[in-house]
């Protein structure tokens, strides 16, 4: 895993790289969320135990980076949302709390800071809601990224868990490693296609 060292730099690099020849400009929003993500991985791989409150601080700041994302998506007029559309968000994020619980009752004991992990967990529900929310409130294509960000978000976090404290086998940190890369993708792609999301919004109300 020591190489891994080497290449989360680069890899979010490459992400942020992609955004500026994509949109050519700068966002600082997106910086901090590669720069904070990164910081929060090195601290998993170092030792999540010793690290506990420093990788939950600058998850925290990561996901506030992402739902900072979101503002100008959610001042969008909202189209009509009937209790059709509303099913299967609502069994998604059913299953996300259940995921989240079951981790909050499998890891509680094991965990240096309880209360720092009821904190993370409410904070991922919460944004597990919000990226629900908006695909629902416009019915653009690229919203649907906001499912994935959210359901990449919460595999990450359940896999790293396990991985640290239950299986720590190879499979599982490939799994965890394959999670967090879909994630930072669909997190970039998502902030690339946000200006044509607010220029194109009159038509998917």
């Amino acid at each position: 895993m020591e190489w891994g060292f080497y290449i989360k730099p680069l890899y979010g690099m490459f992400f942020y790289l992609f955004y500026y020849y994509a949109v050519k400009k700068h966002s600082i929003v997106l910086l901090i969320f590669q720069i904070t993500s990164i910081i929060a991985e090195v601290f998993f791989v170092l030792d999540l135990n010793m690290y506990f409150d420093e990788v939950l601080y600058f998850y925290f700041i990561a996901t506030s980076m992402m739902l900072f994302l979101f503002v100008p998506i959610l001042k969008i007029k909202s189209r009509e949302i009937t209790r059709e559309m509303t099913l299967e968000p609502l069994l998604g994020v059913l299953f996300c709390a259940y995921l989240i619980g079951h981790m909050l009752t499998l890891f509680y004991d094991s965990v240096p800071n309880k209360l720092l992990l009821i904190i993370g967990a409410v904070f991922l529900f919460a944004f597990t809601a919000v990226c629900s929310v908006i695909p629902l409130r416009s019915g653009h294509p690229s919203n649907i990224k906001a499912y994935i960000i959210a359901g990449t978000l919460v595999i990450e976090c359940v896999t790293g868990f396990i991985y640290y404290y239950m299986l720590e086998i190879p499979i599982m940190f490939s799994v965890l490693t394959i999670s967090i890369c879909f994630h930072k993708a669909a997190v970039t792609s998502y902030f690339v296609d946000v200006t044509k999301i607010l220029k194109d919004q009159e038509e998917y109300i």
